[in-house]
């Protein structure tokens, strides 16, 4: 039996540990990888086993990088010694933005033999700077699908997402105010997309608005209180041209109408939520409950494509596939 080790930060995960990770990109990626297999064993954290047969790089986060960089390289080299595989799960475009991760990238790249991106998007960036194999495997959704089976009241809209994303919804409140005033705001995050809010939070805008720390069972509960999901961006951000679909997914599986920026990652799915920019958005958020056949329709059709064990299938294939 073949043994797989995802270098993430943090030293002795288990399963249990990484399924409720706080770090989306480990726990809906890490963890579903592992989940509904006996062909392989598992480990994660910053050191492999000596007995590693295919080694994945995961997020390496910004915590002590140098150190952690150094480390991470060493082991990624060895591999190459040792014949193991290395397959690098690249969700964030440091590759084409410069960030304080830039230079790790481009230093283990000659020692990778496939990456792995959230989206199609990403993966047709990459073609351009990388011409080993390139395969895309979407991020997998933490929720069950919660039916549509009351009408809206149109008073209580949710936005969740990374700290990174705040500012979108920032601008997205300021700009659309006087359409909001109906409704009560939720803003599910970390606490320092908490603070950020804080910080930024302008006394012009006068809307009410509350803050709640991040979990799987807050958003899930917040959800199911919530007429309107906003997931606001910037498609002009480099950052962005590689985003992943989950949030949408999510929301959407959620059973909520969703107001969104249509990233690239979300054109394929343009027939499920309404674009920010829409002339329609008013209308939306007048009576959310015109979103209904949308958000049933997306439910049947496309949200059990991102369910845990269909994506687990997506990862062990690519297992499957290396050349020993």
């Amino acid at each position: 039996m073949k043994h797989i080790h995802w270098l993430i930060p943090g030293k002795n995960h288990n399963i249990a540990s990484i399924k409720n990770f706080t770090l989306a990109s480990v726990r809906l990626r890490t963890y579903v990888s592992s989940i509904n297999t006996n062909s392989y064993t598992f480990s994660f954290g910053e050191d492999m086993p000596l007995k590693t047969d295919i080694l994945v790089i995961g997020k390496i986060g910004n915590f002590d990088l140098e150190k952690r960089a150094a480390n991470w390289f060493k082991q990624i080299k060895m591999c190459k010694i040792t014949d193991a595989k290395v397959i690098l799960d690249y969700t964030d475009n440091h590759l084409i933005i410069n960030s304080p991760f830039t230079k790790f990238y481009k230093a283990i790249l000659p020692f990778v033999d496939i990456i792995i991106t959230p989206s199609d998007e990403m993966s047709s960036i990459l073609k351009n700077l990388w011409r080993g194999p390139i395969k895309t495997i979407n991020d997998s959704i933490d929720v069950e699908v919660n039916k549509w089976t009351q009408d809206k009241n149109g008073n209580k809209l949710l936005w969740f997402g990374h700290p990174t994303n705040i500012i979108y919804l920032f601008n997205f409140l300021k700009t659309n105010q006087k359409f909001l005033k109906q409704y009560s705001i939720i803003i599910i995050t970390s606490q320092i997309g908490i603070d950020y809010f804080n910080k930024l939070n302008d006394p012009q805008v006068n809307l009410d608005i509350s803050t709640k720390l991040w979990s799987t069972n807050m958003l899930i509960n917040e959800a199911k209180t919530c007429d309107i999901c906003v997931i606001p961006s910037d498609k002009r951000d480099p950052k962005k041209k590689g985003a992943g679909h989950n949030r949408l997914i999510t929301a959407l599986a959620l059973g909520m109408p969703v107001i969104a920026t249509t990233l690239p990652a979300y054109a394929e799915f343009k027939d499920y939520f309404i674009d920010e920019n829409d002339e329609k958005i008013t209308d939306v958020l007048k009576d959310p409950n015109i979103m209904k056949d949308k958000v049933l329709l997306a439910q049947k059709k496309i949200v059990p494509t991102f369910n845990k064990i269909y994506i687990s299938k997506k990862w062990h294939k690519v297992f499957n596939g290396l050349k020993f």
